[in-house]
């Protein structure tokens, strides 16, 4: 036996901690990963899916070798081939497509499966601008939200998360940090010691809400309501600041007319707050300084999530909440990191404009109608058939025989079992990567710490032999290894990566951006230069009215929404099973009152539908969601539930700016299932 070695870690997974982790391996074998003790925000603890990352590094639906259908379509029949005869017939393939129907043919599809900087967006980004393939737009999980905060700050920045112990008045909007943000419960905690008043606001009562009992149970879908009309009492009651308003922002008649509409009294009647908690929160948000409002990313997966997060940023510009360290609106810190992603991606690769095709509209992407039609599907860091909207359409289009898909994966998930090729992939702890966080502002090097089993690889690998296989593998751009990639990425003059460069990395994995916790966002810097823009996004303030107006569904009475967990990331460890133990079933979470209209049980199997599809669950009483409202964790993987998951429910339809998801947007109404076979 070789002695044991350890190697600084990252976690890929899309979550707000990017945590750093200790791995140590021996005999090409991980034998341990746990957080790392010197990490200021890990600190030495990881979340129950790290703890369980034994099982997906040797779990026996990885992938190890290249596979080729065997079978039909969504079969899941592969046989096994060599990486020269896959990427020679791939090869042909993308050739015969790209000379016949051009490159916007070639679709690629990813978002966040590994968020390194090299396995998201490198060498991916360099082959298809040399394509010309179609672009994709990623606008799935984030997108509306993104659009909205750049409307409001100019940037993706907010304050640093290691300031939340100087808050004072806290309010966890749309956020469950116990289940998708572990590491910010030792500042919450600390702020809370230190005398902090903390609110949750969220339609389902949370594990942090429990936590911090002080819950806020608004109606799914009012987020926005409820900011207009708390911004609207601040500004009648004049209790906004003045002379932060004039100094930093523009906006404020604009901003006035456009809530003028929301009342205290049609305000509670809207989000089913009362008028009395709506003046309290006001006040307590104007008057206890620290502000901090902390947002997550479900706010904004509805029809009108950019206005929510339009109307949430503007009580920060209202309240002057960015004077002071800790205060401010806390979403993202996704722009803090300036990488150099021009040399690293390569848009000047890119001829011509190729079409960009939105990610949320996979099924309709994949119609033979389109045109030029897609011909070539080629995916990696995704699971869409798992985790796009409108799955019936999207599985119609893997279906397909005249479309070539490519997958290249860890696991043999929904989507590689509709493949014509599946490519394996490595894991974290096999490859060199450098990481940022949307959350913290910390850079960290990922080093391998063995290598990876049977004959997988990097992504920056895999399209490494992609180029070569349709003939440009010669070019420059397909020769930069891993490291000169890294060194390209951190190639900057920018003072917060000021001596965080590719050599430091190797000796201190873990640098925080060069910039004190106490630097206030558009104070001390980041400073739009419009100033912080109160006026209302571009859009139709009818529209807005007319869904207000129209909440509630005859046909379909009861609204589903379906938030993240902590045992799961979206379809990432879906088929963990020690991670599953306690909902090994895909399961509906609904009020006891609302089991009793519908004549069902604890226990029994339900069927969710609605316009777009349906599928089987097995319901649950729970008081945690309001009258009205089911809840269902996402995502299962399809395997789970006879073919289906819950997005056979959800709609392509696009949110009001951005072009984000409307995923809790979903209506639906329930049958009960006497035999499955009726269902």
């Amino acid at each position: 036996m070789t002695s044991a070695r350890r190697v600084h870690g990252v976690c890929p997974h899309d979550c707000y901690d990017t945590c750093g982790l200790e791995i140590t391996a021996q005999d090409n074998q991980v034998i341990r990963i746990q957080g790392d003790r010197n990490h200021p925000i890990t600190q030495g603890f990881a979340c129950l899916k790290i703890n369980r990352y034994s099982e997906r590094l040797h779990h026996p639906d990885r992938v190890r070798y290249p596979l080729r259908r065997s079978g039909p379509k969504g079969s899941g029949k592969f046989t096994r081939c060599t990486w020269d005869e896959a990427m020679t017939e791939i090869g042909q393939q993308l050739q015969h497509i790209i000379q016949n129907y051009g490159g916007e043919a070639v679709l690629p599809y990813s978002f966040s499966g590994n968020m390194g900087i090299l396995s998201e967006a490198s060498m991916d980004r360099r082959f298809f601008h040399a394509i010309g393939a179609s672009r994709l737009a990623r606008t799935i999980c984030t997108a509306s939200a993104d659009a909205a905060w750049k409307w409001v700050y100019g940037s993706r920045i907010g304050p640093d998360p290691e300031s939340i112990v100087y808050a004072r008045f806290i309010m966890l909007w749309g956020t469950n940090p116990v289940a998708t943000n572990i590491h910010q419960i030792p500042l919450l905690d600390k702020a809370v010691e230190n005398g902090a008043e903390l609110v949750v606001i969220d339609p389902v009562r949370t594990e942090t809400a429990d936590r911090y009992g002080s819950h806020i149970r608004l109606n799914p879908g009012t987020d926005a309501v409820l900011a207009m009309g708390i911004g609207r009492y601040m500004v009648d009651e004049k209790l906004y600041d003045a002379e932060f308003v004039g100094r930093y922002s523009v906006g404020l008649e604009a901003y006035r007319q456009f809530v003028e509409p929301w009342t205290l009294e049609k305000t509670a009647l809207v989000t089913g707050i009362s008028q009395d908690l709506i003046q309290h929160l006001a006040r307590r948000m104007k008057n206890v300084q620290p502000l901090l409002i902390r947002t997550g990313y479900g706010v904004q997966r509805h029809q009108y999530g950019a206005l929510a997060i339009w109307a949430i940023s503007a009580l920060s510009i209202l309240t002057g909440s960015y004077r002071y360290p800790g205060g401010g609106h806390l979403m993202s810190n996704s722009e803090m990191f300036p990488i150099n992603w021009d040399k690293l991606t390569r848009p000047d690769l890119l001829k011509g404009n190729p079409r960009e095709i939105n990610m949320l509209q996979l099924g309709n992407a994949l119609s033979p109608a389109l045109n030029p039609p897609i011909k070539a599907l080629i995916v990696y860091n995704s699971n869409p058939a798992a985790t796009a909207p409108d799955q019936s359409a999207v599985l119609r289009g893997l279906m397909r025989e005249d479309l070539l898909t490519i997958v290249h994966e860890q696991m043999l998930t929904d989507t590689a079992r509709y493949a014509d090729w599946v490519l394996p992939a490595a894991m974290f702890p096999e490859i060199l990567d450098v990481h940022t966080s949307y959350w913290h502002r910390y850079v960290q090097l990922n080093q391998p710490a063995i290598t990876p089993p049977g004959e997988a690889v990097s992504n920056t690998e895999f399209f490494r032999r992609l180029a070569q296989s349709v003939g440009l593998g010669r070019e420059s751009w397909a020769l930069d290894s891993d490291e000169i990639l890294i060194k390209q990425a951190l190639d900057t003059d920018h003072p917060w990566l000021q001596g965080i460069t590719w050599d430091s990395l190797q000796t201190k994995p873990v640098q925080k951006l060069r910039l004190s916790i106490e630097a206030r966002p558009f104070i001390d810097f980041g400073w739009p230069k419009s100033g912080l823009r109160l006026d209302p996004l571009p859009f139709s303030r009818n529209a807005f009215k007319e869904f207000v107006g129209n909440i509630a569904d005859n046909r379909y009475p009861l609204w589903l929404i379906t938030p993240s967990r902590k045992n799961t990331i979206k379809s990432s460890f879906a088929n963990i099973n020690s991670l599953l133990v306690k909902e090994p079933v895909p399961t509906v979470y609904m009020h006891p009152q609302d089991m009793k209209i519908f004549n069902v049980s604890h226990g029994e199997k339900v069927e969710l539908y609605n316009d777009q599809g349906s599928c089987q669950m097995v319901v649950h009483a729970s008081e945690r969601v309001s009258p009205g409202v089911l809840v269902s964790y996402a995502v299962r993987w399809n395997n789970d539930g006879n073919g289906k998951n819950v997005n056979q429910l959800t709609s392509q339809a696009l949110s009001d700016y951005g072009g984000g998801s409307t995923f809790y947007n979903t209506r639906v109404s329930m049958r009960w299932c006497q035999q499955e076979e009726s269902c």
